[in-house]
């Protein structure tokens, strides 16, 4: 009983590192049917490992220095006029002061970004929990997406004799659907966040690339998430002119008529098919737990 009570205190101690582990299986069965199909036309499991993860690298630094730093000067000019808002009659008063508040934070944050006095790794470690997190995530997946079936060797090693086939027979049971999620979850938010931002542009909506990042990122929650970013995009629109909320209106309509006639059909095969609710308590346990990994987490987890 005292063996099994170190045991548990050791492991929940060292959270942060199973938590990577798994980020780190959920990154590797991602990347593993690409790395596989690269090794089919004769490039060699190792080069096209090296590829896929410099491109990503390469990718996360692009859209963090570009498209972020804007993302927060815009964001940080919609809390001001939101600030603004300081009727006690209308509950306003308390949001202010959180509003206030956040507005700070983004501001020294895009000052960072902006002053470029801050390295790639440095922010994405800060944004998702530490230096020392980031580099065991990206490691322990390289290492499990190089070796051929990585991921079922390291189960092997770490998981008592008795328990190994059962382990791996539910790994292999999830592993496409984990990986599929992943990539039809990136198609579906890059498709309306970028349609989104456009239509709002082509409008002469304010605020124009929050929105739309807001609108790919809410793409995660089924139903919910495109209305919430429908109705915020139609309130600060009508704040400009009735025309242009009514403009708005029509098109989130046509971007949710497109999502639910084109692009859910085409990518549904690469979805995992959870009900909406699943998906949603999912995500608020795993925001609650680990922050935005327990996010990324909390679909996966929950599939299996």
């Amino acid at each position: 009983v005292l063996g099994m009570l170190i045991l548990i205190s050791v492991l929940y101690v060292a959270m942060d590192i199973w938590v990577a582990v798994i980020l780190s299986i959920v990154i590797s069965s991602a990347l593993d049917p690409s790395v596989s199909w690269l090794e089919k036309k004769r490039i060699p499991r190792v080069v096209g490992t090296l590829a896929i993860f410099i491109l990503v690298i390469l990718t996360l630094a692009i859209i963090l220095y570009t498209i972020v730093p804007l993302a927060l000067t815009e964001l940080n000019i919609l809390l001001k006029n939101l600030g603004k808002l300081d009727n006690p009659a209308f509950g306003f008063k308390e949001a202010t002061n959180v509003i206030t508040s956040i507005n700070e934070s983004l501001g020294k944050l895009t000052n960072i970004l902006l002053s470029g006095s801050a390295s790639f790794l440095d922010t994405v470690s800060k944004f998702i929990g530490g230096l020392a997190l980031t580099a065991s995530v990206f490691i322990l997946s390289f290492y499990l997406t190089v070796d051929r079936d990585g991921v079922e060797k390291f189960l092997r090693d770490i998981v008592p004799t008795g328990y190994e086939e059962k382990t791996l027979e539910v790994y292999f049971k999830n592993r496409n659907k984990i990986g599929q999620w992943l990539y039809g979850q990136i198609f579906l938010s890059l498709s309306v966040g970028v349609s989104v931002f456009l239509g709002l542009w082509f409008i002469g909506v304010k605020y124009s690339l929050v929105l739309g990042i807001l609108a790919g990122l809410l793409e995660i929650v089924p139903f919910v998430g495109p209305i919430l970013s429908g109705a915020l995009a139609f309130l600060i629109a009508t704040t400009e002119s009735l025309s242009a909320g009514i403009y708005v209106f029509f098109l989130f309509l046509l971007i949710q008529q497109v999502e639910a006639g084109l692009l859910t059909p085409v990518f549904m095969r690469l979805t995992t098919n959870l009900h909406p609710a699943a998906v949603l308590v999912s995500l608020l346990i795993g925001a609650k737990l680990f922050g935005f990994i327990g996010m990324i987490l909390a679909v996966p987890i929950t599939v299996a």
